[in-house]
């Protein structure tokens, strides 16, 4: 199960913020999980999102495009307990460039406790 929430900068191209991808035991090992990243970034691309970005495993992410990127070039929208699994992607041609924060999501993501 994902889930997609817009994720805001002061300005700042289009960005939508996922959380980690969970896959049921039994059923990882299949590509089931990248599969279903692959189709929420391309719904993310349908509906014009330029920017995708997760707090995960930049191992796991990485094998679909996802590379780490700062705090400071693209800021969380609260403090990170683990720095390297903040990754995006940019899902057109353009380079993931810097952004000017300060980041806002949805207050579902606002618990400290996930970041």
């Amino acid at each position: 199960m994902s889930k997609i929430s817009s994720l805001s900068f002061a300005a700042a191209p289009s960005a939508a913020l996922r959380a980690p991808v969970a896959v049921a035991t039994a059923h990882q090992g299949k590509g089931t999980g990248q599969r279903l990243i692959a189709h929420g970034l391309d719904t993310l691309r349908r509906e014009g999102v330029d920017i995708a970005v997760t707090y995960g495993d930049p191992a796991f992410y990485g094998r679909i495009g996802f590379k780490p990127v700062s705090d400071a070039d693209l800021p969380a929208p609260r403090p990170l307990n683990q720095p390297q699994g903040w990754i995006a992607q940019s899902l057109t041609d353009a380079l993931l460039a810097s952004l000017r924060g300060p980041a806002r999501c949805v207050t579902a993501f606002g618990d400290p406790a996930l970041w």
